[in-house]
């Protein structure tokens, strides 16, 4: 039976719709979603954005992008069954990964570890299938920090009032800062300096003044508006530190400057009555006698003493004359017993007496001789050796040395006299721990070491450090004999380092340096 042509083709039309069924379905198109409420991340936590397309068939084969600005700048590209992390962006590399346990459901989320501030914006996550399709979505991504608890410093002006700021740091976006006060009343402020740092993480400082005196407590409210968090510190104004200028304040303030002009004016009045007496007294007294009658009264009241000079603990270039008063240094070294007692370094020499109680005074003939040191020291000071001469080691002593007078303190101590001494006045008060030195010449002080409490028996102590025409010499008490001057042809100045080139006995010490230390301000010995 023959079939109609037309027939035949409308067979032939059908076959083919149905031969063509499953490459329409497989190339039916797809959609690529996002949620569009911003996802919120807290800087240095993990975020996770998600993208999904429909109908849910598996990504698993597709190529996935997730990117920023522009496709050639990959945050991750998955192709392959895998991530190809030759093609992503430096900054994402190791903190940027896909969790592939949503591909199957039709999900892809991006994990991005340790949320910096330079995340924060947008991403777009972009699908290709295998036929080529493509769809993409945009995702937003909000960073945000609270930073660390506010710190308010207080500073009082001139004006009395009083000046606040309250500084934080860490945060981000800028917060927002607010003064109150204790119920919750609102305080204008100064504008403020909100400075980010190499994170991108703000610093905030604000300022405000308070003038009213009322305001006892003030609180600062650092705020950050994208989380609805914030941080809050409290200060107390002490009373003093917001004073008020009232009438009785004013009255006193009046009075007490009244009362100043009238203690200067009588300061003045009585300085110039004291200049007058003193001219008088200089014209009916002579310098001389008054100097006299001074230290007349000192030995008096400070229990002059006749100190003798101790030959057993004299170093073996010291030469004692005429009853063990006078001591001079000499380049010729002595052939002496060496005794416990006796300096074997240092160029000094004991006085015989000791001292536990009392006060006591004593003058020594220092004349124009130069570099010598005297005072008092502890009876069992090492006498071996080149231990300093300080108030630690047992020694509280003055010296002339390289034309400059010092006091032998830890740091040496400078002492600028008014005119060089010839005869200096030792004082000792034993119960007060005091031992100070007196120009005999003009009965200026020259120096004051600071109280101590002493322990033990205290000497006399006298050193020499070079050679020279004229001896040291204790001078003798207001009742004992006049003092005896020793004249010897001895080379002047002749140097102690090293000590005993050319003696008798071919012996040679060295002094070095006295093992002081000093500022380096101060002259080098």
């Amino acid at each position: 039976m023959a079939i109609p042509t037309n027939s035949c083709i409308l067979v032939c039309l059908l076959t083919l719709t149905v031969l063509q069924l499953p490459t329409l379905d497989s190339a039916a198109p797809f959609e690529v979603t996002a949620p569009q409420e911003p996802v919120l991340a807290l800087v240095g936590s993990d975020a996770e954005l998600t993208c999904r397309f429909s109908p849910n068939a598996s990504s698993e084969h597709m190529e996935l992008l997730w990117f920023r600005q522009t496709r050639s700048s990959a945050v991750l590209l998955y192709r392959a069954g895998q991530e190809q992390e030759g093609q992503q962006m430096t900054e994402y590399r190791g903190r940027a990964t896909l969790v592939t346990t949503g591909l199957l459901d039709g999900r892809a989320t991006l994990q991005i570890r340790g949320v910096r501030v330079s995340d924060q914006g947008e991403y777009r996550c972009f699908f290709k299938d295998k036929n080529d399709s493509e769809e993409e979505a945009a995702v937003h991504l909000n960073v945000a920090a609270v930073g660390s608890e506010p710190h308010i410093s207080m500073k009082v002006q001139e004006s009395g009032n009083v000046e606040l700021e309250c500084t934080s740091s860490g945060w981000y976006p800028e917060p927002q800062v607010q003064w109150k006060t204790a119920n919750g009343e609102m305080l204008p402020s100064t504008p403020e300096s909100r400075n980010p740092d190499e994170e991108g993480l703000f610093t905030v400082a604000a300022s405000m003044i308070i003038r009213d005196s009322s305001i006892k407590n003030v609180s600062c409210c650092i705020q950050n508006n994208l989380l609805g968090e914030g941080k809050e510190v409290e200060i107390s104004l002490p009373v003093s530190f917001v004073p008020r200028l009232t009438p009785w304040i004013v009255a006193v303030a009046i009075i007490l400057l009244a009362l100043g002009f009238l203690t200067i004016g009588s300061i003045f009045f009585t300085w110039k009555l004291y200049k007058e007496r003193s001219s008088l007294w200089k014209k009916e007294f002579g310098s001389k006698e008054r100097l006299l009658e001074e230290l007349r009264c000192k030995k008096t009241v400070l229990h002059e003493v006749d100190v003798t000079l101790d030959p057993d603990t004299a170093h073996p270039h010291l030469f004692l004359y005429e009853d063990s008063k006078s001591v001079r240094l000499e380049d010729s070294r002595q052939i002496l017993p060496d005794r416990p007692e006796r300096f074997d370094s240092w160029p000094c020499v004991l006085g015989r007496e000791t001292f536990t109680s009392g006060r006591h005074y004593w003058e020594v003939e220092v004349g124009v001789r130069t570099d010598w040191a005297i005072g008092v020291c502890r009876e069992n000071v090492m006498k071996k050796g080149f231990d300093p001469m300080t108030p630690d080691n047992g020694f509280w002593a003055v010296e002339l040395y390289g034309n400059e007078y010092w006091a032998l303190t830890p740091l040496r101590t400078p002492l600028r006299l008014a005119a060089p001494p010839r005869r200096v006045g030792v004082f000792l008060d034993y119960e007060s721990g005091d031992v100070s030195f007196y120009n005999m010449s003009d009965g200026s002080l020259i120096y004051t070491f600071p109280s101590i409490s002493f322990s033990g028996p205290l000497r006399p102590f006298f050193c020499l450090w070079s050679c020279g025409k004229k001896p040291l010499t204790i001078c003798p008490t207001a009742s004992g004999p006049e003092k005896i001057t020793v004249i010897a042809n001895v080379q002047d100045s002749i140097a102690l380092s090293p000590l005993g080139e050319g003696s008798a006995s071919g012996d040679r010490d060295s002094l070095h340096s006295k093992l002081i230390s000093f500022s380096p301000s101060q002259a080098a010995v």
